[in-house]
């Protein structure tokens, strides 16, 4: 930008010299030589003009301000619960601890509501007739007896928490 402006200076500078030199040289078309400056100037002015359009978008300039605006979809705001979701399960898989006091509530409440609901089997009173529901991986998992393990033990496997999840969905 500031490359072209100093080349239409410099351009004007010496546009303005000739029309002196002419205007001295040949005083009685005077009215000529201004006319024909004033045309360069204008098309020097119409020149910068379409080349600033250039900055825009192609074609910018030929579409409504509404579709400009509909042309960018606006992307909706993050869901709070399901980070704090994403945020359980990356801390279950991580460590045992993590895994028992954080995602295993969560995933405990989700199999009592669904066997509650569904079936009228209540996890707590009636363990053995969950379990066959269940399964064996998730019911030792939401056991309300379940013990803690090691606290730096390894958390549970990505795959097996997806079979875990896809049961609970089946319920």
């Amino acid at each position: 930008m500031r490359g072209t402006l100093l080349r239409i200076s410099v351009f004007l500078v010496l546009l303005t010299a000739v029309l002196l030199a002419l205007v001295v040289a040949v005083p009685s078309r005077r009215t000529l030589f201004v006319g024909i400056y004033e045309l360069v100037l204008g098309a020097i002015a119409v020149s910068a003009l379409v080349s600033s359009f250039q900055t825009l978008g192609p074609k910018a300039w030929l579409r409504s301000p509404f579709e400009r605006d509909s042309a960018k979809p606006e992307e909706p705001p993050p869901i709070a619960e399901l980070d704090r979701f994403d945020r359980l399960v990356v801390l279950g898989t991580g460590n045992e601890f993590d895994l028992h006091y954080r995602l295993r509530p969560l995933l405990r409440q989700l199999a009592v509501d669904r066997l509650d609901a569904r079936h009228g089997i209540d996890l707590d009173r009636e363990p053995e007739r969950a379990q066959p529901l269940l399964g064996d991986e998730l019911e030792a998992l939401v056991s309300p007896d379940r013990e803690l393990g090691r606290r730096t033990a390894a958390g549970i496997d990505p795959a097996e928490l997806a079979r875990d999840v896809e049961r609970l969905e089946q319920l």
